[in-house]
């Protein structure tokens, strides 16, 4: 596909099309951030994997900086919405041992 045909593709997209592709791009961001936090993948694993893929290795935060405690409590948040509880207690878990004030 050209470059052109590239920046162009988004507007040929219906709004259910581009609303699915905005929640896949959010899931992976929330999914790729839990990877790295709990030290399941490295974001250069990240990387390598995606890229063969297409999709870029997104994240809730940058992963050159320490993530504070928001990001711990906005990762928690997501995945207490999708009721994925294991995955809450372990992210607290580590959160509490990160920020040992917590």
């Amino acid at each position: 596909m050209s470059k052109e045909n590239e920046d162009h593709k988004d507007l040929d997209m219906s709004i259910e099309e581009k609303m699915e592709y905005e929640n896949y791009i959010v899931e992976q961001a929330f999914e790729n951030s839990y990877q790295i936090l709990t030290k399941k993948s490295t974001f250069e694993d990240l990387l390598d994997k995606k890229m063969e893929y297409g999709v870029k290795a997104i994240m809730i935060y940058n992963p050159e900086e320490d993530p504070d405690e928001d990001v711990y409590d906005d990762i928690i948040y997501y995945y207490e919405d999708l009721e994925e509880y294991e995955k809450c207690a372990e992210l607290l878990s580590i959160k509490q041992k990160v920020f040992e004030d917590v």
